[in-house]
């Protein structure tokens, strides 16, 4: 069933109005589907770094309501009471093996039972609430079994160690009941958030998801730390500040420019690198600063200027970020070859590249601060990740990058639509401007970049965006992701040169 428009669907769920979805049975074929509904849900709270987990947790309790009811109508079907402790021990064997081999018979059964699944979450101010119900009393022995995953999960330090070591491996995994409680364990929280409900007509597990992993001041005081460092941040160079000001002029002086270029060394050589590298498609290489700033151009030409700038400071104060400016370029040349390959997004070819170089500025800043102290955070990823989970961090502390990097660009004065794409790069849909389209490539080129260093997939991008670009299915994505890395690797020595 195809999800409902974008923003309605968000309208819809942030007013507090229950999402529903309906089961007969559960299978791979309806993971693809659940895939996408959680991205949806996740994105509209920000919760994105618990998009797998949400999607374990869910795939597990979904799996084991159809397992519930398919046990009860194949032990009517041979006759046995799933009641009785004796027939409950001769039909489970048969059960499995019905199960294993013959999963749609089963599933045909279960279409002509009275027998049903229903998912449904909901949006509270302080916590998103999900439920998974199925028409059938619960067993002993299955909350016998729900109770053993329980208790397992204090065993785990951290989610990453569940994930390496299976639970259960005799009816499923178990390992969405144990995401659960290592969750919700180490962020403070206590079982109500996990909730198992049973009744003669049904069986019901509500899972509750924190908005808040830390105290609200703890939480504040971080925020004040994070926004007193960015109002630390020196102001762009006074060079720097010129050739802005000289590049604003529609009828720039061409030659008096490229002078005061070449009062500065680094700045001359950075024009001339960027002129001559695939971003502005350089093919014949350009000597003299006058040529390259015409390559360059008019529209282009203060964004590079700002771009400059902004790495100074960075780099100056902000050690070892050079996998910050990587994956920006990565994310500018693949905002390129997107507005090669899709008509639509060609006229946004030469600005959207320098929108990547710079939509990763306050990730510099907030990776910098030493926040290992909160404890919240360092048991949600594994103590041996080298590279920060900006995601869980980001969520925790309730500042994003996102927000730091807009507080950055308003301070340097920077173009709308570097703003824009700085601002809403993870959500283009609350783009209300004309640099939506822009917004909407970096979304794109930012998770296909991340993509490749296995940090995204088809599911993390909002299916109603990737439409704007052609891509109706997974396959599709696959291809454009493999021709962009292709393309990329072509490119690579220069790319790798570029800004260093």
């Amino acid at each position: 069933m195809p999800l409902p428009p974008l923003i309605s669907f968000q309208e819809e769920f942030l007013s507090g109005s229950p999402i529903r979805k309906e089961y007969v049975h559960f299978s791979e074929a309806d993971c693809h589907d659940l895939d996408v509904w959680i991205g949806r849900i996740s994105r509209t709270v920000s919760l994105e770094f618990l998009h797998e987990i949400l999607f374990t947790i869910l795939n597990e309790l979904l799996v084991n309501a159809c397992k519930a009811n398919a046990k009860r109508v194949l032990f009517k079907q041979k006759g046995l009471n799933i009641h009785s402790e004796a027939d409950y021990s001769k039909g489970i064997p048969i059960f499995k093996e019905a199960f294993g081999h013959n999963r749609k018979g089963i599933f045909a059964i279960l279409e002509t039972s009275p027998y049903q699944i229903s998912l449904e979450a909901q949006n509270y101010p302080n916590f998103i609430e999900f439920k998974v119900r199925n028409n059938a009393r619960i067993l002993n022995e299955e909350k016998h079994r729900i109770e053993i995953r329980v208790q397992s999960s204090g065993k785990y330090k951290n989610i990453n160690d569940a994930y390496k070591e299976s639970v259960d491996n005799e009816e499923s995994s178990g390992l969405g009941i144990v995401l659960i409680h290592i969750l919700l364990r180490n962020s403070g929280l206590k079982n109500q958030f996990f909730e198992l409900i049973t009744t003669e007509d049904y069986t019901e597990v509500i899972i509750r998801i924190p908005k808040l992993l830390i105290p609200l001041e703890q939480q504040n005081q971080i925020r004040s730390l994070l926004l007193k460092e960015v109002e630390g941040l020196p102001p762009l160079s006074p060079q720097i500040q010129k050739l802005i000001k000289l590049s604003k002029d529609k009828d720039v002086d061409w030659p008096k420019l490229a002078t005061e270029v070449q009062k500065e060394p680094a700045i001359t050589a950075e024009v001339l690198k960027i002129a001559n590298a695939a971003i502005f498609g350089g093919h014949t290489k350009v000597t003299l600063v006058v040529d390259a700033l015409k390559r360059i151009g008019l529209r282009n030409i203060e964004s590079i200027f700002l771009a400059l700038g902004a790495r100074k400071i960075m780099n100056s104060r902000y050690a070892k970020q050079k996998s910050v400016w990587a994956h920006s370029f990565k994310t500018s040349l693949y905002s390129r070859f997107l507005g090669q390959s899709v008509h639509d997004f060609a006229k946004y070819s030469e600005i959207a590249p320098i929108c990547g170089l710079l939509h990763d500025l306050g990730r510099m800043v907030l990776l910098s601060l030493d926040l290992s102290v909160i404890q919240q955070i360092r048991v949600l990823r594994s103590d041996e990740a080298n590279e920060i989970s900006e995601w869980v961090e980001e969520f925790t502390l309730g500042i994003t990058h996102s927000d730091i990097g807009y507080l950055i660009a308003k301070k340097w004065n920077f173009p709308e639509e570097i703003i824009d794409v700085i601002r809403y790069h993870h959500k283009p849909w609350q783009c209300k401007s004309a640099n939506l389209p822009i917004c909407k490539m970096i979304y794109v080129s930012d998770i296909l970049a991340n993509t490749n260093r296995g940090k995204g997939n088809y599911y993390t991008i909002e299916p109603e965006i990737l439409e704007n670009f052609g891509i109706q299915n997974e396959a599709e994505f696959r291809t454009l992701l493999e021709n962009f890395k292709n393309k990329f690797e072509e490119h690579k020595d220069e790319f790798e040169e570029l800004f260093n």
